[in-house]
């Protein structure tokens, strides 16, 4: 698959999440509301989308799409960052 498309949106909050991203492959399947993240402890990473599940009085949160290896996660997640740079250099 190819990454035909990334659109990022600035966090209004402040944080660890510095923008979301939408990112559309092979201009037919799109995964909205990718999360970037950057910490001390860890540097930047990605957030996939995620639902909140309830079992009983327990609650916990399930990817709605993953990559399924590391060299896709790591493809994704250099892309979308080239992505937010590029956005962060033209705002400025």
């Amino acid at each position: 698959m190819e990454i035909t498309d990334i659109k990022i949106f600035r966090a209004k909050k402040r944080g660890p999440v510095l923008a979301y991203a939408n990112v559309i492959l092979d201009n037919r399947f799109i995964i909205r509301g990718i999360t970037l993240l950057e910490t001390e402890k860890t540097g930047r990473f990605i957030s996939m989308p995620s639902r909140l599940l309830r079992n009983n009085d327990k609650k916990s949160f399930r990817d709605v799409c993953h990559p399924l290896n590391s060299n896709v996660r790591d493809e994704l997640t250099e892309t979308i960052f080239a992505a937010y740079d590029n956005f962060i250099e033209t705002e400025e």
